[in-house]
């Protein structure tokens, strides 16, 4: 009988757990770009304003530090990971904050991030469930994106 394994069920592989821990920092307000590959392309949904693709980690990094203060101390994200293997892993996401207008924005969203070979995330695609919201907070509340 020839040795048959089962995959290691999603819950328990590694990246699960990685991709689980890197959302809880974030949920703390720690972000950490370590497990961003150089190269990171992040195709965003609307609820990303201007910023709906960006290309590289200095890159992701710039569109953080110009979308996380807009929102003046009250943005906040909250990440559960549902499925992670070997190749990619998908989270859903509560994202919130106030803008200076006073407009919430309140946004739930898939995020799917590809591993590459040396395990860092290079590619993510976000996914806006309250699609049409965001795309009126963006219409009532433009920011540059440079």
């Amino acid at each position: 009988m020839p040795d048959f394994q089962f995959p290691t069920p999603a819950l328990e592989h590694p990246n699960f757990v990685k991709t689980q821990q890197l959302w809880d920092a974030i949920g703390r307000g720690a972000l950490s770009l370590d497990d961003l590959a150089n190269d990171v392309v992040v195709e965003n949904g609307p609820g990303a304003g201007p910023w709906r693709h960006v290309e590289g980690k200095e890159a992701f990094f710039s569109f953080v530090m110009k979308f996380v203060p807009y929102f003046q101390g009250t943005w906040h994200q909250e990440g559960r990971c549902i499925y992670a293997d070997e190749a990619s892993s998908v989270t859903l996401v509560h994202e919130t904050g106030t803008a200076p207008s006073g407009d919430i924005f309140d946004n739930r969203a898939v995020w799917v991030g590809r591993f590459s070979a040396e395990g860092k995330i290079d590619r993510i695609w976000t996914t806006d469930l309250d699609h049409e919201a965001m795309e009126d907070f963006w219409k009532q509340n433009p920011i540059a994106a440079d």
